[in-house]
């Protein structure tokens, strides 16, 4: 994604997404972007983590668990009973991280497949 496509979706009226960010003095540090999705499945709308990440100049400050817990409680006041994301397998250090948060793994596949524009 681009600066400007960034610019284009962050100045529309109605955000894809809800974007949080971590700054220190001036500086971007982290970040989280959560989108709330209908499960068919379940019948219910949940949250979706979509990314997360802190600076690697920031990390082990607690900003990861801030905007981890900042993004949980914006699902429970938009009314949703899950938070859900993914995350590589080789991504070890996130998934210690997300477990240390108290999240279960659910082991599924993740499929894609390009579509032209």
């Amino acid at each position: 994604m681009s600066l400007d496509d960034l610019k284009a979706i962050l100045s529309t009226d109605s955000l894809p997404t809800h974007l949080l960010v971590a700054d220190m003095g001036n500086a971007l540090v982290g970040y989280a972007a959560v989108t709330f999705d209908f499960s068919l499945w379940r019948g219910r709308t949940y949250g979706h983590l979509v990314c997360l990440f802190v600076a690697a100049s920031a990390r082990g400050r607690g900003i990861g668990r801030q905007l981890f817990d900042a993004v949980a409680k914006l699902a429970q006041v938009e009314g949703v009973d899950r938070l859900e994301w993914q995350t590589p397998v080789w991504n070890r250090e996130a998934i210690r991280f997300y477990l240390r948060t108290g999240a279960l793994s659910e082991k599924k596949e993740r499929f894609a497949i390009p579509l032209r524009r």
